[in-house]
């Protein structure tokens, strides 16, 4: 899951990005309509944390533009402007939920939730090949019968070669579903961190392989019988 947090406070964003990050995911923080944007025209979110009045504007245009996309996110407003005029305005622009600042933490996670329960946006809760399962939002997995808590970036991989079994995905697609755009990556991060999960997985059993694909990326699939 990749969320997008449009918020100019950047104590109150750097929270709420934190709470989206316990969802397992990707969070990327902008503070303004312009970088919005330029976010929207670059990924493909599944949440959107929207504040109304950002430096450069009412963030209501924002909302609306994301109601009318085929791939539209799941949005909640969270916002200072709360009157029931607001509220009203930001529903019928198209906002799934409006939340007023300040807010509970656990209330927010709660609303998170239930949005995303919409059909079209429904994730399995357990991702699974052979004898290796992932369980979203904990970061859990479970290999030949033995839990693990994996680090954040090496669920996210698991994750992101889980949803595609058989299937190669790509160093650059796989580098823009784990890492927000804010992140600084070395060159031999990715690298490092497959490995490191690779090991983990082979350490406790488990029937998977994820094979490096030279110059393109990775593939995971059933291990070979030796």
């Amino acid at each position: 899951m990749r969320s997008l947090v449009i918020e100019d406070e950047p104590q109150i964003g750097a929270y709420v990005s934190r709470l989206l990050g316990q969802l397992h995911g990707v969070v990327d923080l902008v503070g303004s309509i312009a970088d919005a944007r330029h976010a929207l025209d670059n990924f493909k979110y599944d949440l959107a944390i929207v504040d109304r009045m950002l430096p450069d504007g009412d963030a209501l245009q924002v909302v609306t533009a994301l109601s009318r996309s085929p791939d539209r996110p799941a949005i909640i407003m969270l916002t200072s402007k709360d009157a029931k005029e607001d509220v009203v305005d930001g529903l019928n622009s198209g906002a799934d939920d409006y939340l007023g600042k300040p807010f509970e933490p656990q209330e927010l996670i709660a609303r998170v939730r239930a949005v995303l329960r919409r059909p079209r946006l429904l994730a399995p809760s357990v991702l699974s090949l052979g004898n290796v399962e992932l369980h979203l939002g904990s970061n859990e997995a479970v290999v030949a019968d033995t839990k693990i808590l994996l680090r954040r970036r090496e669920a996210l991989i698991l994750g992101a070669l889980l949803m595609r079994r058989d299937r190669v995905i790509t160093r650059t697609a796989l580098i823009e579903e784990i890492y927000g755009f804010d992140d600084e990556i070395e060159s031999n991060t990715l690298e490092a961190q497959v490995s490191r999960l690779r090991k983990k997985l082979a350490e406790l059993g488990g029937d998977v392989e994820i094979r490096s694909m030279r110059g393109i990326g990775y593939i995971l699939r059933l291990a070979t019988p030796r």
